[in-house]
């Protein structure tokens, strides 16, 4: 039985986007030390195998899953410190990301109600297009 990460991985490549090779687990914790937070065992489990997706790809969604370096760039440029994003919507039209003093994913226009309790939760919405995320 495959896991969910590899379930994902491969409706991505059917949907022929470009992927990131796999983050480094030292390139993870340094981003999880400048941004003050530890990402969740799923978000880790699927980056150490997928560093997002490469050059901008969006699903045909028009979501994107963003690479390391991106999450921390947008973080540092964003205002609201609370808030780590890793996936946007309709090239930036809004973000989906976690709060640091709360469990669940988020989108960035609505901070008190969670879309998904779990990043792997959050991930599966975003490939089967739900409502939830619009």
């Amino acid at each position: 039985m495959k896991s969910w990460t590899e379930s994902i991985i491969q409706q991505w490549k059917i949907e022929s986007i470009k992927l990131n090779k796999g983050a480094l687990i030292e390139m993870i914790m340094e981003t999880e030390n400048a941004l003050g937070f530890r990402f969740p065992g799923d978000f880790m489990e699927l980056y150490l195998q997928v560093d997002g997706f490469a050059d901008v790809e969006v699903r045909g969604s028009m979501f994107s899953i963003w690479p390391i370096h991106r999450i921390l760039a947008s973080y540092r440029k964003n205002g609201n410190k609370n808030f780590i994003g890793f996936s946007d919507a309709a090239i930036n039209g809004y973000t989906i990301g976690f709060l640091k003093n709360q469990t669940g994913i988020f989108k960035d226009t609505d901070q008190q109600n969670p879309i998904a309790l779990s990043f792997k939760e959050g991930i599966l919405l975003i490939n089967k297009d739900s409502q939830l995320l619009y």
